[in-house]
């Protein structure tokens, strides 16, 4: 008797010509001629662009993307800028070698909440205890640190057994990998990638610096016109790849409504961006902890029904 068996693989996810092929699909659409400022055949400016915001609104909607930063202090400074991709922050820690596990955890608190119970905070000095969402400077959001760091921080070192140092975030690179970013207080900041499948680059020399876990933008769909770099078209977005058809949903949305509000394409638009909606929620909705809290062992039913019989429950 013949035996077969059969490998199902991993869905990998849509690649960027995927994408676009499946947008154009969607649009009703053999050809980008319709869609593209040049009213070319083959110009995906317009759709690449709508996925780009498709990925970054379902980001921004479900915080999906997390990395980590080292903030690299300085002595008597209080402020300190965000990596360009900060959404929001998870946790923070003041890295100190001589505790028992390195790591102390930072309160999150306000300017408001200090000056109303911390006299002269702004003058204090010593190790950080609490951190707090500062202001806007230029594009970046800056975090402060109180009290105020009164010694300057190692500075960072890659270790370069699994990981390497970078300035630049290769787009072919960050979909399934995982990268930080060392904020320099002096210098180019630095990202950090991992050079093996399943492997983080490790960091060393952080004391007395700041780490942070944070949620992050994702790096955008471009059109890499290096060819050294690789086809364009064989990059991912790095959201979860099962919700790639978000993108689809959206760009489809995002360029029916370039049509007249009363034409039956403009109206057609509302329903993508229903699906749209609806993916962000079922990622929501899936990663929400409903087992919190409850005995996550395996137990037979009859254990619950033994355990209602009083002579049972009067041995126990």
């Amino acid at each position: 008797m013949t035996i077969i068996t059969q490998q199902t693989g991993q869905f990998s996810g849509y690649s960027l010509d995927e994408l676009r092929a499946l947008v154009l699909k969607m649009l009703r659409a053999t050809n980008t001629s319709r869609y593209s400022p040049t009213l070319a055949s083959d110009d995906y400016d317009w759709i690449d662009d709508s996925l780009n915001r498709g990925q970054e609104e379902f980001v921004r909607k479900t915080r999906c993307i997390r990395t980590m930063a080292i903030i690299e202090l300085k002595a008597n400074y209080r402020v300190y800028r965000l990596p360009w991709n900060f959404i929001d922050l998870m946790s923070a820690y003041f890295y100190n070698d001589e505790l028992s596990d390195g790591y102390k955890e930072l309160t999150p608190t306000t300017i408001e909440e200090l000056n109303t119970s911390v006299a002269g905070w702004r003058t204090e000095r010593g190790e950080p205890t609490h951190i707090y969402m500062d202001r806007l400077y230029g594009n970046n959001w800056t975090v402060g640190l109180y009290p105020t760091p009164s010694t300057d921080g190692d500075e960072p070192v890659l270790v370069s057994d699994y990981g390497m140092a970078g300035q630049f975030v290769c787009p072919f690179f960050t979909y399934n990998s995982e990268y930080g970013i060392i904020i320099r207080m002096a210098g180019t900041d630095e990202y950090w990638f991992n050079m093996n499948e399943g492997v983080v680059g490790d960091v060393e020399s952080v004391n007395n610096n700041v780490v942070l876990e944070y949620y992050r933008l994702p790096a955008k769909l471009i059109e890499v016109t290096d060819e050294t770099l690789g086809d364009p078209g064989v990059q991912y977005a790095e959201i979860p790849r099962e919700y790639h058809k978000a993108l689809i949903y959206y760009a489809a949305y995002d360029l029916l409504q370039n049509n007249p509000e009363d034409s039956v394409e403009y109206k057609r638009g509302a329903s993508f961006l229903q699906r749209f909606n609806a993916e962000t929620e079922a990622y929501i909705d899936n990663r929400k902890r409903p087992l919190a809290g409850q005995n996550l062992r395996a137990m037979p039913v009859v254990w619950t029904q033994l355990a209602n019989i009083p002579y049972l429950r009067d041995q126990v």
